[in-house]
C-alpha cells in the first residue's frame, strides 16, 4: 500500500513538472531599473501561485549574446521575456517563435519592434518606460517661466538617444517655442566640457535615459553650475538633477507579469494584449539639489512632488 501511495506521488510530482511553464529572463549590461522591474514581476507573477520555472541570466555583455540566448530559448522554453532597448531594437530583425516580451525599454515602435501598441503583431508585447516628454517640458516651464532655450544631452550610440533626441528637438519647437541645443556624445569628458564651456545661453538641461548620463548625472550637474538640470530618469535625479517625470518600474514589473499570466495561462494572443505604459508616472524632486538652487516647486505640482534625499 505504502509502495503505491509513492508511486502515485512520484507521478503527480513528474506531471506537475511537465505541466510546468519555462520562462527566460535576460539582459545585457548592468542597469538598475531592470532589477525594480524584475522585483516587480517576480511579486505579481508569485500571486498567481502557478507552477513556473525562470532561468535568469541578467548583465550579459554584448547584444550578439543575448541572441544566441534568445534563439535558444526559442527553442526549449514557453516564453521569454527580454529587457532594455537594446533587447527591443534587436528582436526587430530578431525573430521568435514563442510569446516574447519586451521592458525596461524606450518607444518600442520608434524601435522597430513592433508596429501597434494597442494590438502587437506577431509574437511581441510587452510594457514600456516610455512616457511623452511634453509631461516632462510642460514642467520645466512650470519652473521656469521665462525659459528661452534648452540643452539635451544623450548618450552617442544608445538607441533610445534618438528617440528623447528627436522628440525633445521638436517639443522645444512646436510646444515651448523656444531655441535647441544637444550634446551627444559616448566619451564622458567630452559631456562634462562641452557642458562647462557651453557658449549658446541655456536656460534649461535634459539628461537622456542612457547609462553614460544617468551614471555620471553628479557630474554633469556640476559642471552644468547655475543651470538647473532636469531628467527623464529617477536615477539621475538621484544622482543630482533637479526634476523629472519618470515611470515606476516596480509597477512596469507588475504590468509585465499579468501580460505574462494572460498569455501563458488565460491562453490569451498576443495581439489581445496591448505594451503596457505608466499612465501615472511619479514627479520627483532632488531636495537637496532644489535647496540649493533656491528653486520653489511650482504650485500646480506642489500635491504630485516626491522628494529623494541624495
Amino acid at each position: 500500500m505504502r509502495k503505491t501511495v509513492f508511486v502515485i506521488f512520484v507521478l503527480l510530482f513528474l506531471l506537475d513538472n511537465i505541466n510546468a511553464k519555462n520562462i527566460g529572463i535576460a539582459w545585457v549590461g548592468k542597469a538598475a531599473m531592470q532589477d525594480s522591474i524584475l522585483r516587480g514581476f517576480l511579486d505579481e507573477i508569485n500571486k498567481y501561485n502557478e507552477d513556473l520555472n525562470i532561468e535568469l541570466q541578467k548583465e550579459l555583455s554584448s547584444v550578439k549574446e543575448l541572441k544566441t540566448l534568445a534563439l535558444q530559448w526559442d527553442k526549449n522554453k514557453d516564453a521569454m521575456i527580454l529587457l532594455r532597448s537594446n533587447a527591443a531594437k534587436m528582436l526587430a530583425t530578431t525573430k521568435t517563435t514563442i510569446p516574447t516580451f519586451i521592458g525596461g525599454t524606450n518607444h518600442p515602435i520608434e524601435l522597430g519592434t513592433i508596429k501597434d501598441f494597442l494590438s502587437p503583431e506577431g509574437n511581441i508585447t510587452g510594457v514600456t518606460y516610455y512616457i511623452d516628454k511634453k509631461t516632462t517640458l510642460r514642467m520645466i516651464k512650470l519652473f521656469i517661466p521665462n525659459l528661452k532655450s534648452i540643452l539635451f544631452i544623450g548618450e552617442k550610440g544608445h538607441p533610445s538617444t534618438p528617440l528623447e533626441q528627436k522628440e525633445t528637438k521638436m517639443l522645444s519647437s512646436t510646444m515651448l517655442n523656444v531655441k535647441y541645443y544637444e550634446i551627444i556624445s559616448d566619451e564622458l569628458n567630452e559631456i562634462l566640457k562641452k557642458t562647462k564651456n557651453q557658449k549658446e545661453p541655456i536656460t534649461a538641461i535634459v539628461l537622456g535615459n542612457q547609462s553614460l548620463v544617468m551614471d555620471n548625472a553628479g557630474l554633469i550637474v556640476k559642471a552644468a553650475g547655475s543651470i538647473p538640470v532636469f531628467s527623464y530618469s529617477k536615477i539621475s535625479i538621484l544622482r543630482g538633477a533637479l526634476a523629472g517625470y519618470v515611470a515606476d518600474n516596480y509597477k512596469l514589473g507588475t504590468l509585465l507579469a499579468q501580460s505574462v499570466y494572460a498569455v501563458l495561462y488565460q491562453n490569451k494572443k498576443i495581439k489581445e494584449i496591448p505594451i503596457k505604459i505608466d499612465k501615472s508616472p511619479l514627479f520627483y524632486v532632488n531636495k537637496k539639489t532644489q535647496k540649493r538652487m533656491n528653486i520653489k516647486i511650482p504650485i500646480r505640482l506642489n500635491q504630485k512632488v516626491i522628494f529623494i534625499e541624495n
